[in-house]
């Protein structure tokens, strides 16, 4: 009896994941999109803006087994550089040049107006952007974005985790964004 108890025990400490304790990510991001070949076309990428309401400093929640909020999820790097770092991989990837020289006529920028992630009982992230292309000065982009996206069972709430699933929902908002741009420049 006393041996079944501690078997059970040790089961339940396995198979539930600590929900205390700040877990401290690192976002990092691979391009999802097919690469293009070079188009010969220059854009300038200036830094995204923190437009985050909620909060600018924390990405989300640790819950425990009844969905309270435990403890908090803090990135280890910037979420707007992250986000702004993904746009020039995109970009990169479908062909274009990436300048920092002002006089480049095309200039993409945007806002960053929420980048969070939780689990209960899988993994969810939502990233909401704003994004503005322009071309000789002139508006041809400026469109919000939004992915809410599942990603899989929470199986011990582990930093990887809440990372990766942030990355795959902005690898789908970079599956809205090129499109669009490339509609705009091409």
């Amino acid at each position: 009896m006393k041996k079944s108890i501690l078997v059970l025990l040790v089961c339940v400490l396995f198979v539930s994941g600590c929900a205390f304790g700040t877990r401290r990510p690192t976002l990092n991001y691979t391009v999802a999109l097919p690469s293009e070949p070079q188009n010969n076309i220059a854009i300038k990428v200036n830094e995204f803006t923190d437009e985050r309401t909620w909060n600018k400093e924390k990405i989300g929640d640790v819950k425990n087994a009844y969905g309270m909020r435990c403890a908090e999820i803090i990135p280890q790097n910037s979420v707007v550089a992250w986000v702004t770092d993904a746009l020039k991989k995109e970009l990169v990837n479908a062909g274009y040049n990436i300048s920092d020289n002002q006089a480049v006529s095309s200039v993409a920028q945007g806002a960053v107006l929420e980048a969070y992630v939780d689990a209960y009982w899988n993994y969810g992230g939502r990233v909401r952007l704003k994004v503005a292309l322009k071309k000789d000065g002139k508006d041809v982009l400026n469109k919000e974005y939004s992915v809410q996206k599942n990603c899989g069972i929470n199986m011990a709430a582990r930093a990887a985790s809440y990372a990766k699933t942030l990355e795959m929902t902005l690898q789908e908002v970079m599956k809205q964004v090129i499109p669009d741009i490339n509609t705009a420049l091409k």
